[in-house]
Order: C-alpha cells, then structure tokens, then sequence
C-alpha cells in the first residue's frame, strides 16, 4: 500500500527537479531593465539578451527614460537605444559586455495552438518568475504571429521572455487582459528589421506611435479589438467589428470563426 505513495512522491520529485533545471536554464537568458523617468521615479521591466552586445526589451518599458541601466543581480551596466519600434513595441539596446547568455532565437511560425510555453520575466518588479502554459491562440498580424498564452506574468515583466519547449525565444511578453487571464507576446519576426538597421537612438526614445495594444480602437487589430468588446461584454460592438473583420478579410479563418461565435451571443 506504500508503493504508489512513494511513486507519487518520486514522480512529484522528479517533475520539480525538471522544473527548476528548467528555470535555471531559461534565467541565464534574462536581465533586469531599470529605467530612469525625468521626475526620478525609476521604472523596472524585463530584457532578454539576443546576442553579446544587444537586449530586446519593450518601448513602454523605457518609456521616456533618458538613462537606462541593464542588470543582472547587483550588477549594471548603461544602455544606449538602438532601434525603436513603438508601433510593434519593441526596442533593440546595446550594452558594452553581455550581462546574460545570448538566447536561440526561432520564429512565432514553429508554433501551434496547444504547444507548452515558458514565460519569464520580473513579475512584480520583483523576483525572477517562471509560469508554465499552452499556446491558446496564434493570431495574424503584419506576416507573424501574436502570441496569446495561458503561461501567465504580471506587470514588470513586460519586456520578457516567451520560450518555445525547447528552450528558444519564440516571443517576447508584452500585454495582458486582466479580466480575462490573456497574455500576449509579440512575435520574434518583427526584430529583425530592427537588427537589420540597428543605430544609435537619441534618448528619450520618441514615440511615434503608440503601441498597437494600446492604440485608438480604429488603430487596433481586428483581433483584439473583438477580445476587448468580449472582455467588456460589448455585444453589439463585438458582432459589428467581427463583421467588419470578415469583410476586411474574406479568407481569414480567425475572423471567419469570431463573426460566428460572435453571432451566438446575446445582444446587450
């Protein structure tokens, strides 16, 4: 009658031992963005190293900041802006000395819905955090992928990591809708461009658009402008903008398959 207890507790062991081999292996990829306002307030988020010299992080985490210091445990180093892509949110920094291990990076496209995913990041602005999840949605958006999630994370670690099962950055953690538990992360593809033309960015960045997630409702994507009516329980707005959505875009499954849904609930 012993036996399966103690299989049950090998087996729990066990699984918590991956666990935090896994944690140990991802956090060799992370640093800490600490970001200095011009009223002196210190803003903190999330980076990820991509290679010897350069961290990816999000534009809303450096905000308006005129200095920004990259760390890693009690240590820091100054960053200089590289490529600003406020549309997308993303920020490319270069650093003098890699403060983390360079990650693999791989594509939004290697990605299914059901897939296990890692999110890292500086939950809270605090401790290091690792939450474990499934791919929930995959939605199209300027030839990749966002990235919806049920690997959750909290305010401080935007800028963050998404990984792949096997261990490489396919996103990074950039928004979540707190009423209904969905997080997002921006696809890799779209730093590329900023890698390809990278140079130094006068500080405060300038913002020349605003997120696309925190963008003017006619500014945001078909897609998460029906998961906030959802979210808000906006009936009728959400069946118009699904129907919107699917005279925009014909062929769409996503849209296809919203304007349905979409069509089963009640009016408000």
């Amino acid at each position: 009658m012993r036996i399966p207890g103690l299989l049950l507790m090998l087996l729990f062991a066990t699984g918590a031992q991956a666990s935090a081999e896994r944690y140990i292996q991802l956090s060799m990829h992370m640093v800490k963005i600490l970001a200095a306002a011009p009223d002196g307030r210190i803003n903190s988020g999330t980076g990820v190293q991509l290679d010897a010299r350069h961290v990816i992080t999000n534009c809303h985490v450096v905000g308006r900041a005129q200095n920004v210091i990259v760390a890693r445990g009690s240590t820091g180093v100054p960053a200089q802006a590289r490529s600003v892509d406020t549309r997308h949110d993303l920020c490319l920094l270069s650093i003098a000395q890699p403060m983390a291990r360079p990650v693999e990076v791989s594509s939004s496209r290697t990605l299914k819905i059901g897939d296990e995913v890692h999110a890292m990041g500086f939950s809270g602005g605090k401790a290091l955090s690792m939450s474990v999840g499934k791919v929930t949605a995959l939605h199209e958006m300027d030839n990749a992928a966002v990235i919806e999630t049920d690997a959750q994370f909290q305010q401080g670690a935007s800028g963050g990591a998404l990984f792949d099962s096997e261990g490489r950055l396919v996103g990074v953690l950039t928004f979540f809708i707190p009423g209904m538990k969905r997080h997002f992360a921006v696809p890799t593809e779209w730093m590329q461009a900023g890698l390809d033309n990278a140079q130094d960015v006068e500080m405060p960045v300038a913002a020349t658009a605003p997120p696309f997630w925190a963008a003017a409702e006619a500014d945001k994507p078909f897609f998460l402008r029906a998961i906030q009516h959802e979210n808000d329980q906006e009936w009728d707005r959400l069946q118009a903008v699904t129907q919107e959505w699917v005279e925009a875009e014909p062929r769409n499954g996503a849209a296809i398959e919203a304007a349905v849904r979409a069509s089963r609930l009640p009016p408000r």
